[in-house]
């Protein structure tokens, strides 16, 4: 039998030499290029304290957790006690911030964050309440959220009686710019007692101008018949801390200055009707959702005249939010109202207990 060796010539066997040599050199090299270019396809690593590694996309940093998107099991939210640090090379938007800022490092719960006016500054991770991408804060600066509730009693035959108790409120957040709008309407009808009716509007404005500090404007138009008021109107400036703000819970106080002036339906009962006067203001704002579904709220406003000591007011509100099903929810409120100096045959002090219906977004 013929064996049949293949015979290269000699420029053909110098040229796979050589190539094999070069290859030699290059195939670390090259190794090491699409190892660095599969690994830059990841964004963002995020480490855990159990020595879990999770490659993927900042989402947004709350108070007590982070949302981050995995490449394998889409978006997880994970506790910031379990995170051991947080990389990413997006520049990111921090609340009270207005340029976009770089994280530099991630080392002992701390943050080194570079922004656009140059020097780097430090952070605690934990106090963190809110940071997200930069793109995605100017790509959706609008976000809207709000709710109405609705309360009333209608009784016909040995007793007449008709009462209304409608809220509607927004919340409207433009970057640092928080719009909140409250409106209300409350309609007492029977034969023993005319329409007494209240309308309420109300427009606070919040500016977050550092981490947790805002500055504040509020305004406020009240009717209601049942306390003489044909018209009291209200506006004022302050300065307000907010301890944090997510969608489990939230907490600020604010502290400030009032401008304020009744007009009385009948100007008779009460010697300042249509007087202009100055206030101190405090309020503060908490509420909180547990894990099972139940909101509770509490927010109350005191007003105190810088012209007398004896002439001050406050009003408050307690109440629990208990969802139906989705968006549809039921609301217990306890509404506490006081006028030190009210007028004439009026009442210091109004309480109120309404359980209605709702739907909140």
């Amino acid at each position: 039998m013929l064996s049949v060796v293949p015979r290269f010539p000699a420029f053909t066997a110098k040229f796979f030499s050589s190539f094999s040599k070069n290859w030699l050199k290059v195939a670390p090299v090259s190794l090491a290029v699409f190892v660095l270019a599969t690994s830059g396809a990841h964004a963002g690593v995020l480490s855990l304290t159990n020595g879990d590694r999770i490659y993927g996309d900042l989402v947004l940093v709350e108070k007590e957790q982070v949302i981050w998107r995995s490449e394998n099991f889409g978006d997880i939210t994970v506790e910031k006690a379990k995170i051991l640090s947080l990389e990413t090379d997006k520049d990111l938007k921090i609340a009270g911030r207005d340029e976009p800022c770089a994280l530099a490092g991630h080392r002992r719960q701390q943050w080194e964050l570079y922004c656009d006016e140059g020097a780097g500054w430090v952070m605690d991770f934990p106090a963190i309440d809110r940071a997200e991408p930069y793109v995605n804060f100017v790509g959706n600066p609008i976000v809207l959220h709000g709710n109405v509730s609705a309360a009333g009693v209608f009784e016909d035959g040995n007793r007449e009686r008709q009462d209304w108790d409608v809220n509607v409120n927004f919340d409207v957040r433009h970057g640092d710019f928080h719009h909140i709008i409250g409106t209300q309407y409350q309609n007492q009808n029977n034969p023993e007692i005319d329409d007494l009716e209240k309308y309420r509007l109300s427009y606070d404005l919040r500016w977050i101008f550092a981490e947790k500090w805002f500055a504040a404007g509020n305004s406020a138009l009240l009717h209601e018949e049942a306390r003489n008021l044909d018209l009291s109107t209200t506006l004022g400036l302050g300065l307000g801390y907010l301890f944090f703000d997510t969608d489990k819970a939230a907490l600020s106080i604010q502290g400030g200055v009032s401008s304020l002036q009744d007009e009385y339906i009948d100007p008779s009962l009460n010697e300042n009707s249509g007087k202009r006067y100055a206030a101190g203001r405090s309020a503060w704002d908490f509420r909180y959702k547990f894990d099972l579904g139940p909101e509770v709220y509490y927010n109350q406003e005191v007003l105190q005249s810088f012209e007398g000591s004896e002439d001050y007011q406050s009003n408050a509100e307690i109440g629990v939010r208990t969802p139906l099903v989705k968006g549809i929810l039921m609301e217990v409120k306890y509404a506490w109202q006081y006028d030190n100096t009210p007028s004439i045959d009026s009442e210091k002090q109004d309480t109120k207990v309404t359980v209605g219906v709702g739907y909140s977004w």
